[in-house]
């Protein structure tokens, strides 16, 4: 009986560190993280006060929502360049049928059906006529950022029914905000589809060897189909909250945010070659991009460089993850 449970111990003990060394990267950029905002407290005495880190958290939950759609894409090789623009226009158009309607199911059924519908054709032109995803995905950003000047003739829109507010700052359990909580279900669901799952091992083998997952029998075409339609439909779900949050829709709502999205998942431990990432790096590169954006805002920086200081951490982000990426692939 002690012999075996020594064995137990000891198989345990291998797997919490084979576990570790799997999120070596996501753990680096947590540290990171942390120190961020530890040195933006010592910097402003602000930093890390409730009503602060409240405001990071309530900013970041659309986009994070939207990374979790992007990195299914990236993970399979691709990359979604239109998330930006289904925020925009799935946004506007369930806002602008919800105030025609006064109905707020009506709203978010039509935002939600957009986002699906440029998902599917994403999704279709790079599975089924096998256009470069890079090219589908910027044709869709053209297109939907057009029909959203067009359907709302340029101008922003403000949301007058009061109940819908409460979808972003309401409390489904009490004295805990649903954006908080859209945040950590999101999280979990996509760590369980992605690790516990089949689905979620052959979105992995899909980004790792296209070709010898078709071999083996694995339906690529229909992976990356839903992959992108999750995306557009994640898209969607993010303006939904991001509109329930500032009550306005402007036409270029979404602008910026497909790099973000790309941002954070290349921070969080994703390669762009396909094959990583994770849901809980996703996360994380969320909160370090909004964390960067928060420490210039409450130094005083000009915003202009917001972008600049971005574009630096993903550049040593790629740099590490590329270093990293043989060793992970075999542990993965």
């Amino acid at each position: 009986m002690a012999e075996a449970e020594k064995q137990l111990k000891a198989r345990r003990s291998g797997k919490f560190s084979a576990s570790m060394k799997n999120y070596k990267l996501e753990i680096g950029m947590f540290v990171i993280l942390i120190i961020l905002y530890i040195a933006l407290h010592f910097a402003t005495g602000t930093a890390l006060t409730k009503k602060n880190l409240l405001n990071v958290l309530q900013s970041a939950a659309p986009l994070l929502i939207m990374t979790m759609g992007q990195l299914v894409v990236v993970i399979t090789g691709g990359i979604d360049l239109s998330v930006g623009s289904i925020y925009s226009l799935s946004g506007m158009a369930g806002t602008l049928v919800m105030l025609q309607t006064q109905s707020i199911s009506a709203g978010v059924v039509v935002c939600l059906l957009i986002g699906l519908l440029c998902g599917v054709m994403n999704g279709m032109l790079v599975a089924k006529i096998k256009m470069a995803p890079f090219i589908v995905t910027l044709a869709m950003e053209g297109a939907a950022a057009s029909l959203t000047k067009v359907i709302a003739g340029g101008n922003s829109q403000t949301i007058t029914l009061d109940a819908f507010r409460m979808f972003n700052r309401g409390e489904i359990i009490p004295g805990f905000r649903n954006y908080m909580l859209y945040m950590v279900l999101i999280v979990l669901l996509m760590h369980f589809i992605l690790r516990r799952t089949v689905f979620g091992r052959w979105i992995y083998a899909t980004g790792s060897n296209e070709e010898a997952s078709r071999l083996v029998g694995i339906p690529v075409d229909k992976v990356k189909i839903i992959c992108y339609t999750f995306s557009g439909l994640l898209s969607s779900v993010a303006a939904l909250l991001g509109a329930s949050r500032l009550m306005t829709v402007e036409c270029t709502s979404g602008v910026g945010m497909e790099l973000d999205s790309i941002a954070a998942t290349c921070i969080g431990g994703a390669s762009l070659s396909g094959g990583l990432g994770t849901a809980f790096g996703a996360l994380i590169g969320t909160l370090l991009t909004k964390g960067i954006n928060n420490g210039i805002n409450l130094l005083g920086i000009n915003s202009f460089w917001s972008g600049t200081v971005t574009g630096i951490v993903i550049v040593l982000a790629v740099y590490i993850g590329t270093v990293a990426s043989k060793n992970r692939k075999k542990s993965l």
